[in-house]
């Protein structure tokens, strides 16, 4: 059945990721609306048949439409701490390297003692920094998952709690047929630098792997990855 016009995939998405058990959801429609894939990434705690039947219901009462089982595609993720902490990246190296009135910004992250780079360059200001830091990250992140352009930085604050500085950050974060927003934050314990990164980390951590991979293989080997590019946030420096 099509996607009516008064319905949006983006609309479709965040109800699916709104039922129990369901992290990440993604649809994928053809030229005529008509749903040919829906994509899900569930926790441990329900069997899958149970959320696809949640999905077929969800779909029918509040969208109107009809939905084939066999379209619906589970993957499901363990939980738990110790898992979570081997699938995630961390942060492990920040390097600012000044150039006239440019900054060049590299950070790598790991997992599974295998690293990952990403890069980014932009004015050296000092409200641009952080949001280099941040698009570097990205980057990185991208790197570890084989992705390609599919996340932007939208926004950073550094709101104070309880009189503790904080970073909360906005993501952007595009698939071939939508848009979602993830926000990450975290608190300033040693440095402004380590905050943003942990921050941007935070909004991205558990939700990536929901996203279709862009390359055969993530970028990895001996050599640490590349993904260079310039930060398209510069301007507002």
């Amino acid at each position: 059945m099509a996607v009516e016009r008064r319905w949006g995939a983006m609309q479709i998405e965040s109800a699916l990721r709104n039922l129990k058990s369901v992290s990440s959801a993604k649809i994928v429609i053809d030229n005529q609306g008509v749903i040919q894939e829906i994509h899900l990434l569930i926790g441990s705690d329900r069997p899958p048949k149970q959320v696809v039947r949640d999905v077929e219901s969800a779909l029918m009462a509040e969208f109107g439409l009809q939905i084939d089982h066999r379209k619906i595609s589970v993957a499901q993720k363990e939980d738990g701490l110790r898992n979570g902490m081997i699938d995630r990246l961390r942060w492990i190296d920040l390097q600012i390297a000044n150039e006239g009135t440019r900054a060049h910004v590299t950070v790598i992250v790991e997992r599974a003692n295998q690293t990952y780079r990403g890069k980014v360059s932009g004015l050296r200001s000092s409200s641009n920094i952080p949001r280099l830091i941040a698009s570097a990250t990205l980057r990185a992140v991208e790197a570890a998952h084989g992705l390609q352009e599919r996340f932007a930085l939208e926004d950073i604050s550094m709101p104070l709690l309880a009189n503790r500085q904080s970073i909360v950050i906005l993501i952007s974060a595009l698939s071939d047929t939508s848009e979602d927003l993830f926000i990450g934050s975290a608190l300033v314990r040693q440095d402004q630098a380590r905050a943003v990164i942990a921050a941007t980390l935070d909004a991205l951590n558990r939700r990536v792997a929901a996203f279709p991979v862009d390359l055969v293989e993530p970028i990895s080997g001996r050599a640490v990855a590349n993904i260079e590019g310039t930060a398209r946030t510069e301007s507002k420096a």
